[in-house]
Formats: structure tokens, C-alpha cells, sequence
């Protein structure tokens, strides 16, 4: 999975482009902000969907069925402080999603909503930009290099702020130009 499809999980989120003549004219996406939107909140899969607005915590909790199932299948899992189940290190997530006998789990791993995914989203390179801005605005020591964002100086001391983080992925994935 490619890292910037991590970028909301995590790293994390029903993208419907509408038909239209103006190619800058966002398309119509179900999203917090449209109500009369249909979009279910689990896919047909199963899986549960990571929106822009979706906390860490909130995709540990998503995680949990994924996580009961490779347990049930052997995977060896750890528990965490809040009670949730985790992969153990150190080939835990590896073998989780690249060992056939774990394959019936992975629809239980949560996707991305349209916004957030990479594949459907056609201006997420703009929104994971203004993300990334938002980021920098914010405080977060990111510098960009050869047009990817990297850790910059103070990356390694800086404490995470969930509230920014959260604030920064909600405004900027909104599945619109600009």
C-alpha cells in the first residue's frame, strides 16, 4: 500500500465524480459536509470506512476485526494499554498482509473513504499539498524535497498533535480542487 494512501491512517478514508463540463469543477462527493448524501458508513465488504475526520483511536477500534481474526487464524497479536489487539512485532504486519492464510481477514482492514484514497480522490495530490501546508502552519517540522515531504529539523523531538493533525486532514482531503 502506498505510503501516501497511509496518510490517513492512518494512515489511515465513496469518491462519485459527477459528469460536467469544467474540468476545475470539483465533483460531487459524499463527504461530512452533505448531509443528503448517500453513502453507508461500511462498504460491502464489511470493512469499516476512514474518513478525513477520523481519529487514531477511532481506526485502532476500526481495526479490531481484522485484528480478532488473525489472532483466530494463529497470527500472534499483542494487547495494548487500552485493550485492543494489535499485530506483534516483528513480522506481524507483514505476514498479516502478504501470507495467503490471513487473506480472507484483510476485507475486515479498514478503507479508505474517497477522499483519502489516493486511487479515487482526483485531486488528492492537491488536497495531501494542502494537508502538508496545514501541517508546516501548524508546527510540525516537515520540509519539502524533490517535491515529497520529509521530516525536517526537529521532526525527531516534536510531540504529535492529534487535534491538529485531524483539523489539517479534514479541511484539506474534501475531494475538491484547491
Amino acid at each position: 500500500m502506498p505510503k501516501r494512501t497511509l496518510v490517513a491512517l492512518g494512515v489511515l478514508l465513496l469518491l462519485s465524480a459527477c459528469g460536467g463540463t469544467d474540468p476545475d469543477a470539483a465533483p460531487e462527493v459524499a463527504t461530512l459536509t452533505t448531509p443528503d448524501a448517500a453513502v453507508s458508513a461500511t462498504p460491502v465488504s464489511g470493512a469499516p470506512v476512514v474518513r478525513p475526520d477520523t481519529t487514531w483511536d477511532e481506526q485502532r477500534v476500526m481495526q479490531q476485526p481484522f485484528m480478532t481474526c488473525v489472532r483466530d487464524k494463529g497470527l500472534p497479536v499483542v494487547t495494548d494499554e487500552k485493550g485492543l489487539l494489535d499485530l506483534a512485532p516483528p513480522d506481524g504486519r507483514r505476514l498479516a498482509f502478504s501470507d495467503p492464510a490471513y487473506g480472507d481477514c484483510q476485507k475486515l482492514w479498514p478503507v479508505l473513504s474517497p477522499e483519502l484514497d489516493e486511487d479515487k480522490n482526483p485531486y488528492w495530490a492537491d488536497d495531501d499539498e494542502n494537508y502538508h501546508k496545514c501541517l508546516v502552519a501548524g508546527g510540525k517540522p516537515l520540509v519539502k524535497v524533490d517535491g515529497q515531504w520529509r521530516p525536517g529539523p526537529g521532526f525527531d523531538t516534536w510531540e504529535p498533535d492529534e487535534a491538529m493533525e485531524m483539523e489539517c486532514q479534514a479541511a484539506a482531503f474534501d475531494g475538491k480542487k484547491g
